[in-house]
């Protein structure tokens, strides 16, 4: 599936990491903290929840713990 964002095509993967990315520059933080790598992921996940596959997600809790 792909995603249209400000006029370009992305895939779901590509946007997704372009969004994580985003977060991680607005932290003006270098290395960012897993900590903080983690919480903004889960911020985008609740924010883009209709987009995401629940399996994925599933699986993505799974790791977590």
């Amino acid at each position: 599936m792909m995603i249209n964002y400000q006029g370009e095509d992305f895939t779901e993967t590509e946007f997704y990491g372009r969004e994580i990315l985003e977060a991680i520059q607005l932290t003006n933080k270098f290395p960012t903290p897993k900590k903080v790598l983690i919480d903004m992921l889960e911020e985008i996940i609740h924010e883009q929840l209709d987009l995401i596959d629940k399996e994925e997600l599933n699986h993505y809790i799974h790791a977590k713990k």
